[in-house]
């Protein structure tokens, strides 16, 4: 079949760059064409690269996923019968340097992603054009995780206040109290002059103090008497000011919650059950329906992965690896390729799937307990396992079953009951967290430096 491929360097702003190669004679037809996402203009495009050809010609054109800009590009030309290919601009780049090590222009650029079709086949694979909705999902799935992150952010900032005024709250005050604190008592000169008793009838008034009780009441006490001592003054802090700041984010992080809350309701929930509304993947435990839209609202068609193996490579949570001769590095760091919503969806599932998947628990206790690994990579390999769960429930379009080590199907009970059998002492969390490795590189090397001073 006759083809002529089209490559495009997309830009944001500025004009868009395209570059006709012709394999029949292995040259690029004719001079480099400017144009924009104008109909007009594409179709002086489109003209230019059948010129010259047989009537049947196939157009390919291979774009780079530059901000939304493929995306008016890539809906004409696909409404004009040519196929398009979008993918990523580190493959551009990565290929530019293989023939131009030391330049960089439009151009090449656009010689490169016509090059490619050809060069690397296999590594090209058609992205199915979203619709409206489904852009609408996506733009709502990265609100909502904007708005997850403003609220983790002001959380840090709240803990980071509480470190120098209080000498941190974690371990002080329960996370039920923490807010009523806050607000309310955060001047430990006001805390003092309150005495416990009052304190604690304060604190019985609220439902969580039930839970809680009262015991942690003379901890608190006892720490507002060191920062008095440590500060001397409450105007060298100025607590009634940094009481005000807290009650200021205390209603910031209320305005997250809700707005988390009524894109989920309004937005999320209503597209993803009128698009996907068989979906099985809220049958994984650790996926709940937030999760699942995110997932649906980027894969799109899982028939565009062909194997379980280019999905964990989407999602970006495979390991980099290199090997030479017989030499092949260990434990190199993830590739972080696909979207940063996805990846961050993978691990904060993960983490619950743990607790609740025997199977996710075992591989998460064999990553502590035999492997030495932290928590952070425990959970990233319990990640790349729930890609392959997600890939293989989209793929067959079945509900997923709980399983026990040997297969058989058991229930969510004996599942968790199992979990709980493969949790993770709490001395080898301390083995294995990032301070006590720091600690111990750092003995490793002041033995080596006293041997040497002892020889020398």
């Amino acid at each position: 079949m006759n083809t002529r491929v089209i490559g495009i360097d997309l830009a944001v702003s500025a004009k868009h760059k395209a570059m006709i190669f012709d394999p029949a004679c292995n040259e690029f037809v004719g001079k480099q064409i400017v144009f924009r996402p104008r109909p007009q203009e594409m179709d002086r495009l489109l003209n230019r690269a059948r010129q010259g050809a047989p009537a049947d010609v196939q157009l390919i054109a291979v774009l780079e996923a530059t901000g939304m800009a493929w995306y008016p590009v890539s809906v004409y030309l696909e409404r004009q019968g040519v196929t398009v290919y979008r993918i990523n601009g580190q493959k551009t780049k990565d290929f530019r340097q293989a023939f131009w090590k030391h330049t960089s222009s439009d151009q090449i650029d656009c010689r490169i992603l016509a090059r490619l079709y050809y060069i690397a086949p296999d590594r090209l694979h058609r992205c199915p054009l979203p619709d409206g909705q489904l852009l609408d999902l996506q733009r709502a799935c990265r609100a909502y995780a904007r708005w997850r992150e403003q609220d983790t952010a002001m959380q840090n900032r709240m803990q980071a206040v509480d470190q120098w005024a209080w000498g941190g709250l974690r371990k002080l005050v329960p996370a039920a109290a923490q807010p009523w604190m806050r607000e309310q008592w955060y001047n430990p000169w006001h805390v003092l002059a309150a005495g416990k008793d009052r304190l604690a009838a304060a604190w019985e008034t609220f439902p969580a103090a039930e839970k809680t009780g009262t015991a942690w009441i003379d901890r608190w006490l006892l720490r507002a008497q060191e920062m008095t001592l440590l500060y001397g003054s409450q105007q060298m802090v100025g607590y009634d000011a940094l009481q005000a700041d807290m009650r200021q984010y205390l209603r910031l992080r209320q305005l997250y919650a809700q707005e988390q809350d009524r894109l989920t309701q309004e937005k999320i929930l209503p597209l993803y059950q009128q698009l996907f509304p068989d979906c099985p993947l809220t049958s994984i435990w650790g996926i709940g329906s937030q999760s699942a839209a995110t997932y649906r609202a980027f894969i799109h068609d899982i028939n565009r992965f062909p194997t379980t193996a280019c999905f964990r490579r989407w999602c970006g949570i495979t390991p980099r690896s290199h090997q030479s001769g017989e030499a092949e590095a260990k434990g190199l760091p993830l590739s972080k390729a696909g979207p940063n919503l996805i990846k961050a969806t993978l691990f904060l599932n993960a983490e619950v799937a743990r607790q609740w998947d025997v199977q996710i628990a075992y591989i998460y206790h064999q990553q502590m307990v035999q492997y030495g690994k932290h928590h952070l990579k425990a959970v990233c390999a319990c990640a790349s396992h729930l890609a392959n769960r997600i890939y293989a429930v989209l793929k067959e379009q079945r509900p997923y079953q709980l399983r026990d080590l040997r297969g058989r199907p058991i229930s969510p009970e004996e599942s968790r009951r199992l979990c709980l059998q493969y949790a993770v002492p709490e001395e080898i969390r301390r083995r294995n967290n990032k301070r006590f490795r720091r600690n111990k590189r750092e003995q490793a090397i002041e033995k080596r430096t006293q041997k040497r001073q002892q020889r020398g």
